[in-house]
């Protein structure tokens, strides 16, 4: 399911930057990394694969946009930016991690 536009990873940390009022990056994770990650976190082995390919097809390309919310809902997708709104403490109670950590 998708919002009414397809934003990459980057655009997505732009995003709450500006809705937070600090700067936020998108910093890439070797795909081993990430998958042992989330392995050792207890994710299904299925589960990682499925979700390391989409988010490394997102970081270049935006996901498709689907009506699927409307579909289901019967209400229109909300935008990211008005989602990031509605959570913006969350994000900012965000610790930042240094530059040269491993996420």
């Amino acid at each position: 399911m998708s919002g009414p536009q397809s934003l990459t990873q980057a655009g997505q940390a732009h995003i709450i930057g500006e809705v937070i009022g600090r700067p936020v990056r998108w910093a890439e994770t070797s795909r081993q990394t990430a998958r042992q990650q989330m392995l050792a976190r207890g994710w299904p082995p299925a589960a990682v694969d499925g979700i390391l390919q989409a988010q490394a097809e997102m970081v270049t390309e935006p996901a498709r946009v689907t009506s699927a919310v409307q579909e289901v809902t019967g209400a229109p997708a909300r935008t990211f930016r008005t989602w990031v709104t509605d959570h913006a403490g969350a994000f900012r109670r965000t610790r930042a991690v240094p530059r040269d950590a491993a996420i």
